[in-house]
This record gives structure tokens, C-alpha cells and sequence, in this order.
């Protein structure tokens, strides 16, 4: 019998959605990280290798379904999709939140392999890309960790696969809610940024969301056993397109009252809202001007990117959504 040849696409299945890799070709990239400690003596040099940490990585980045908003970003990043509240929880563990059952990532290809990673959660979450024609996510990681209640080296501690006839796991390809158009902004009521009654406020190449999200690994013998969240931060930039570079210039406070220490956002924070193709929209909250540029020359606009940071607001002592993203 010859060798199985291992090629074609393949569909990822996690929390009850399916996530195509995006473009021709697109990749979904599974590697097994596999510590090897060394192990010396002095007389002979390095005589071997210790078994060590073990982790899954999942690569991809998704085709632009909007449905995949709270899968992307979940509730507990303080990030509300709809009539969903956000709440943030710094410390949340994210393979096993609020206690959850261990939840598997499932890739499945089209001539009937599956490959079942039984204890995955994303802590990489993607960029967005709001402009016309654009891809909607950047990059984006899951990581699989030791089973809950398995040990490492038993069956199911990791990933499993079905080498033929396997079932789709589920999450058929849609099309309903892929959406690629242009974005416009609205920032507060100051001239030049869509706000004041104004043209909308764009950017040349679109706007993009950064995500920044940091989780630190918990582990036990050096095997890790769970992530913690310990912030989030998200911001928008673009190069944009309405205010002139005065009312920029005004914007970023550096000749207009801010001084050194000054918290940002200051008193002139609003909410920056993007709207897209029907109606979506990405609102971040209690937004600030940081960062302004100018360009001379080249083959691009004259106006630098700017980025606009979001503020943490509470209520009772509780933090309010950071992002908001419509139905």
C-alpha cells in the first residue's frame, strides 16, 4: 500500500461555528509544540533530553463571516456584540471560562479527515479591517493545552486525528453575512471628524481595529495547564481623510491644554463609530486622540495615520464595554 499524500483545504469547527480560512489556498496551520529540556554532565556535554511543556498552536485567519464577532471576541474582553453587555474580567481563563467544559477545536477536510484538539481557546485575537474591499480579520491563534483530568502521555491528552471517513462537524459556509464595502466614521462632536454635522470622517486604506490582548500561562512541573487574562486594549487608526491638519493638530492636545501626565483619555474623549455595509457598526468607547503625522511626497496622502485610543469608564466600580460591535 503506498503512503497517504496529505494536501487540500480544510475548515476549522470551534464554539458551534465554522471558521473557512480565508483566500485562495488558505492555510490553517496546526503545529505541536514540544519542549525537549536538555539534560548535561560536565565530563560529556549534553547526553540528552527531558520531555517538557507541550502546547497546540492553531494558525489561521478567517473568511469575513460577521457572525464569527462574539466567537472572535468574547464578552469577558469587556467587548458587547447586539444586545449582548460586555463585561470585562481580567483573570478569566480562557480555555475554561466561568468553569466551562473543556471545548474543542475540530479541523476537518473535505476528503473526510477530522483532527480534534479536545482543549483549545483563541489567545490570539484578530485585527479588523474596515475599508472597501478589504479582508474583515487579520491573523488570528488558538492554543490547545492538556486536557482537563488527563495526564500528559494518555489517551486524549491531545490532539487526536481521524485519518478517513470522519463527519463534518458542522457550521456550513454562508455568504449572508459576508459584507466587504466601505466604512465612515464619526468622532464626537469636534469639526472635521463626521460628528459635527459634517462629511463622514474615512481613511485612505480603511480603518483598522488593533486588538491587544495579553494572556499569561499557567503552569504546574513546567506543563502548563490554563491561560489568565491579564489586559486588553484595543485602538483605530488610519490615515484620514476630512479634518484638516489644524483641527489634527487641535485634536491631539500637544498645543491646546494636555500636559505631561495628563490621563487619556482626557475631557474631549467620545465615542469613535464606524459604520459599514448595512448598517454594521464598531463603536470604541471613550476614544482619545494619540499620534498624528504629516506626509510630504510619495504617492499617498498627505495626512499621516492616526491612532485613536479607548478609555476605561465604571459604574459602580465596574468597567464598562470597551468595543461594541451591532448585530
Amino acid at each position: 500500500m503506498s503512503a497517504p499524500i496529505y494536501a487540500g483545504p480544510g475548515k476549522l469547527y470551534f464554539n458551534g461555528v465554522a471558521l473557512q480560512a480565508n483566500d485562495t489556498n488558505g492555510r490553517i496551520l496546526a503545529r505541536t509544540v514540544q519542549d525537549a529540556d536538555p539534560a548535561a554532565v560536565a565530563l560529556f556535554g549534553r547526553i540528552g533530553y527531558l520531555q517538557g511543556n507541550v502546547i497546540e498552536t492553531i494558525d489561521l485567519t478567517p473568511f469575513e463571516n460577521w457572525g464569527l464577532i462574539p466567537t472572535l471576541f468574547p464578552t469577558y474582553l469587556g467587548v458587547s456584540h447586539g444586545s449582548t453587555a460586555g463585561a470585562l474580567a481580567i483573570g478569566t481563563r480562557p480555555h475554561n471560562p466561568a468553569g466551562a467544559a473543556d471545548l474543542p477545536a475540530k479541523i476537518y477536510t473535505p476528503d473526510g479527515r477530522l483532527y480534534t484538539f479536545p482543549h483549545s481557546a483563541i489567545i490570539k485575537h484578530p485585527d479588523l479591517h474596515l475599508g472597501a474591499n478589504q479582508p474583515l480579520f487579520g491573523p488570528m491563534q488558538l492554543v490547545n493545552i492538556l486536557a482537563t483530568g488527563v495526564a500528559l502521555g494518555s489517551s486524549g491528552a491531545f490532539h487526536n486525528v481521524t485519518e478517513s471517513g470522519a463527519s463534518d462537524p458542522g457550521g456550513a459556509f454562508i455568504t449572508s453575512d459576508f459584507d466587504r464595502g466601505a466604512w465612515y466614521g464619526a468622532w464626537g462632536a469636534a469639526a472635521g471628524f463626521g460628528g459635527d454635522g459634517g462629511a463622514p470622517l474615512e481613511a485612505e486604506d480603511g480603518f483598522t481595529l488593533t486588538t491587544t490582548v495579553k494572556y499569561s500561562p499557567l503552569a504546574v512541573q513546567k506543563l502548563v495547564r490554563a491561560y489568565k487574562l491579564d489586559e486588553v486594549h484595543f485602538m483605530v487608526k488610519g490615515r484620514l481623510y476630512g479634518p484638516t491638519h489644524t483641527q489634527i493638530t487641535a485634536a491631539t492636545g500637544i498645543n491646546n491644554g494636555r500636559v505631561l501626565g495628563n490621563y487619556i483619555p482626557t475631557s474631549n474623549a467620545a465615542d469613535l463609530v464606524l459604520t459599514g455595509p448595512n448598517n454594521k457598526t464598531v463603536t470604541l468607547k471613550n476614544a482619545d486622540i494619540v499620534g498624528a503625522g504629516f506626509d510630504f511626497g510619495g504617492t499617498k496622502l498627505g495626512t499621516g495615520e492616526v491612532g485613536f485610543v479607548s478609555g476605561m469608564t465604571f459604574v459602580n466600580g465596574a468597567p464598562q464595554p470597551l468595543l461594541i460591535f451591532s448585530v
